[in-house]
């Protein structure tokens, strides 16, 4: 039964951090309130502890992998602030549109849009503006995949 429980709630929490929802993290507190109400067996807190801080650390990365995989794309450092300044806006704004899954087409979007425009307006073509917009989402792949498997490692930790 708890395992059942444990592989709904990796389920849930994958798809919430797909939708830039913080699953990660509403992963790690439902397997501290299930230690703590003894539904599962508690894990230590040093190990809490630092699943808490990979949580925190992928949360950056997730912003800043995006800058640095438009850079090594060929873009500009504008566009590297842009694409996040665009993540976030596009975020907040798709979320009102569509709520849920209008954060993640809102990401995408505002990232692509704004690194496109602002490579096109600093004179690249439209191949290399396109490749260079191309970056922020394999970026936000890239991201996602790796809050996915954390979520997954702990859980693996926890059923061990």
């Amino acid at each position: 039964m708890n395992i059942f429980i444990i592989i709904l709630l990796i389920i849930f929490t994958i798809i919430l951090s797909w939708l830039n929802l913080p699953g990660n993290f509403i992963f790690l507190f439902s397997i501290f309130l299930m230690g703590y109400f003894e539904i599962i067996e508690s894990l230590a807190n040093q190990f809490l502890l630092i699943a808490l801080l990979i949580f925190i650390g992928l949360e950056i990365i997730e912003f800043l992998l995006s800058a640095l995989v438009i850079k090594l794309y060929g873009g500009t450092t504008s566009s590297s602030y842009l694409s996040i300044l665009g993540a976030i806006i596009g975020s907040i704004i798709g979320t009102f549109i569509f709520p849920i899954i209008g954060s993640v087409i809102g990401l995408i979007l505002g990232a692509y849009m704004i690194t496109y425009y602002n490579e096109k307006n600093n004179g690249k073509s439209v191949q290399e503006a396109t490749n260079i917009a191309n970056s922020s989402i394999l970026s936000f792949v890239l991201t996602k995949s790796l809050k996915s498997i954390s979520i997954i490692w702990v859980a693996w930790y926890l059923i061990k």
